[in-house]
């Protein structure tokens, strides 16, 4: 994977992270697929919700590459199972706890505005565009579950890129708490 595509997927999964609302009952697991005009192709993965604990499991030309960000946590984790390390970077992930709405959450980001409902993959979704304050973040729709609390389809459209990030194959139920922690062995390195 070329430098500059490196650079936009990171830019792009550290979007997912920003936009990222997860409610405090939120427990699910869902298949994910990242379409970018930049990439080499679609890019596809898994996505493990519980409460505000966060793992991605993402399928890259390079292998798998995993995010953890345990619930409450100052950093997020940056894992390479193949070489049984990890990454620490700060977690700056924009929680939406079940009371709170989007548009208050980022209105320090951009301008947020509501422009309806639609339903993603049986669950119904309001829709919101945001103009970002940083016009190198662009613009974005993001379709958040109102029963999950979570955005289940994120369009972005920024001066490097365009990109689709849905969820799919949506399955509620209980997970294990050991998804959302360092597994045993991983050796810390930074970048």
């Amino acid at each position: 994977m070329h430098c500059k595509a490196k650079r936009i997927l990171w830019a792009s999964l550290i979007l997912v992270f920003l936009l990222a609302g997860t409610a405090l009952a939120a427990e699910f697991s869902a298949d994910m697929v990242i379409t970018s005009k930049m990439g080499q192709g679609d890019l596809t993965g898994r996505a493990f919700v519980k409460g505000n604990a966060l793992r991605q499991e993402l399928d890259t030309p390079i292998g798998v590459q995993t995010t953890i960000i345990p619930s409450g946590a100052a950093v997020m984790y940056v894992l390479l199972p193949g070489q049984k390390k990890y990454m620490e970077i700060p977690n700056t992930q924009v929680t939406l706890d079940s009371s709170e709405d989007l548009e208050a959450k980022m209105a320090n980001q951009g301008k947020v505005t509501k422009k309806g409902s639609e339903t993603i993959e049986g669950y119904s979704c309001d829709v919101y565009s945001i103009v970002y304050n940083d016009k190198k973040l662009g613009e974005g729709t993001i379709w958040v579950s109102s029963k999950l609390n979570y955005p289940l389809k994120i369009y972005t459209q920024n001066p490097q890129d365009t990109a689709t990030i849905m969820y799919r194959n949506i399955r509620e139920g209980k997970l294990d708490e050991g998804m959302f922690s360092i597994p045993p062995g991983y050796t810390k390195f930074s970048m």
